[in-house]
């Protein structure tokens, strides 16, 4: 059974949802009820919660509040937002905490059941993921030979999460480890390393499912083929892997000290498609345009237009590439008017132009 939690300040919408769902045909067991957000955190720190089902408008800590903080306490479960209509756009700036779905009230079963076994099938797979690896675990113990540390694979998924530069000495100790081992235990080795690969791309994907517009997330999961059974390929394509994964975090800085940056820069990756401007970020900040451009230019010391920029021209590489768009249509996706200073922009950036960069990829996929 898969644990749920319901969060909602009326208490005929909880008794509702408890009625309406015949949850343990589901597989899910309702396992407790808050009425506001700082009621579910307290909960959450003493249960273990695979699903939190939550309103958006409660007294003392909203929905919002609640997933940021829940996220920021380590809670990596799915969570499902209840919102009236006239709470839609506003439910939306929880993109970022990872919400897996959003349900218009008044709720209607057929498309919770929907949800629901959306969800199931998710944790279904990530629990076959870590029943693999605690199995691996028990083979391991029992062999004498082949000795590491899974604090090393988790410190790593710690670090990678938290873009945090120990990140980079903990995979060295990880890829050392493993080379230490000699030309055996390959499958072992594949098992250790596509844990901390699932387990990496869930989370990126729960977190920031907005940066699969500037990278196929999905890709880090293939490091190389376990029959072609040479050790130091795959160790290769694995480090190379962890090291993307931490790049893309770090370049579009969507973890970051300072709190104002941190979210400009995830509101700049979620509406990358629209125009960005100083008027728009410092409206939806609240903050003036003079002290946000200093804040960001400190902080960062890259220029927010150019960081905005700079974003684009990923994106633009991702619809080339993963899309395969023409160039004008990329240009006109990005509101670039001009295709031709958009094609001196990409060049600036990524040093090739458009159709230069399209071939290289063709290229590469032949």
């Amino acid at each position: 059974m898969f644990t749920v939690q319901l969060v909602d300040d009326e208490p005929i919408v909880r008794k509702g949802l408890n009625k309406l769902i015949g949850w343990e045909e589901l597989g899910f067991e309702v396992v407790c009820e808050a009425e506001n957000g700082e009621e579910a955190l307290v909960q959450q720190a003493t249960q273990k919660i695979d699903v939190m089902i939550t309103d958006i408008g409660m007294p003392i800590m909203n929905g919002i509040e609640l997933m940021k903080e829940a996220r920021k306490s380590g809670y990596l479960g799915e969570i499902v937002i209840l919102t009236a209509y006239g709470e839609f756009e506003y439910a939306k700036s929880a993109i970022q905490y990872g919400v897996t779905d959003y349900l218009l009230k008044p709720i209607e079963e057929e498309q919770m059941i929907e949800t629901l076994n959306k969800i199931k099938e998710k944790l279904l797979k990530k629990l076959e993921s870590e029943n693999r690896y605690k199995s691996h675990d028990i083979k391991i113990e029992n062999s004498k030979e082949r000795v590491f540390s899974r604090e090393n694979d988790k410190l790593l998924i710690k670090y990678i999460m938290g873009i945090n530069s120990k990140a980079l000495e903990v995979l060295e100790k990880i890829v050392e480890e493993e080379r230490e081992l000699g030309e055996g235990h390959i499958s072992s080795m594949c098992m250790r390393f596509s844990y901390i690969l699932e387990e990496l791309v869930s989370r990126v994907k729960e977190k920031y499912i907005y940066l699969t517009k500037l990278k196929n997330i999905e890709q880090y999961l293939h490091y190389g083929e376990q029959e072609a059974n040479i050790k130091e390929e795959l160790i290769e394509g694995f480090e190379k892997n962890v090291k993307g994964i931490f790049k893309i975090l770090e370049e579009s800085r969507v973890i970051y000290k300072d709190n104002v940056v941190m979210q400009a820069c995830q509101y700049v990756v979620e509406h990358i498609d629209e125009e960005i401007t100083l008027t728009t970020i410092s409206e939806t900040l609240s903050i003036s345009k003079n002290y946000f451009c200093s804040l960001f230019k400190n902080e960062t010391g890259e220029n927010f237009l150019h960081f905005v920029t700079r974003i684009k021209m990923k994106r633009a590489q991702f619809l080339l590439r993963e899309e395969n768009l023409r160039v004008y249509e990329v240009c006109d996706l990005l509101g670039y008017t001009d295709t031709t200073y958009f094609t001196r922009l990409f060049k600036k950036y990524i040093h090739m132009t458009p159709n230069e960069y399209k071939k290289v990829v063709g290229e590469l996929n032949d």
